[in-house]
């Protein structure tokens, strides 16, 4: 049943690789592995009293097979050469994507 299914891998992977190339604004490495790209978000919060207090919300997203094991509390991943901890849950989807918050260690 899964000897169907093969085909789809490789055009998944193909399609990961394309976005990849398209739309990674940085570069992460995984327990001091080989760097990789991902996709990082930074957007300003949005919460109780939005004009007193301001605060950033830094986001991450990437293909879990580059960072196996990688889950919230994780500090192994290092992104464009900062230190950073995962502070969310890391629940990929169907394709192996997964975005999720991270905070900077420094």
């Amino acid at each position: 049943m899964t000897a169907p299914l093969a085909p789809f891998a490789a055009v998944e992977s193909r399609l990961n690789a394309s976005v990849l190339r398209r739309l990674a604004n940085a570069t992460a490495t995984w327990q001091g592995g080989q760097p990789f790209g991902v996709i990082f978000d930074r957007s300003q919060l949005e919460g109780f009293m939005g004009d007193a207090v301001t605060g950033v919300s830094r986001a991450v997203s990437l293909c879990v097979a580059n960072a196996p094991g990688i889950a919230e509390g994780s500090t192994a991943l290092v992104l464009s050469g900062q230190p950073c901890e995962v502070t969310g849950p890391v629940v990929a989807d169907a394709s192996g994507w997964a975005t999720f918050p991270i905070v900077f260690l420094n």
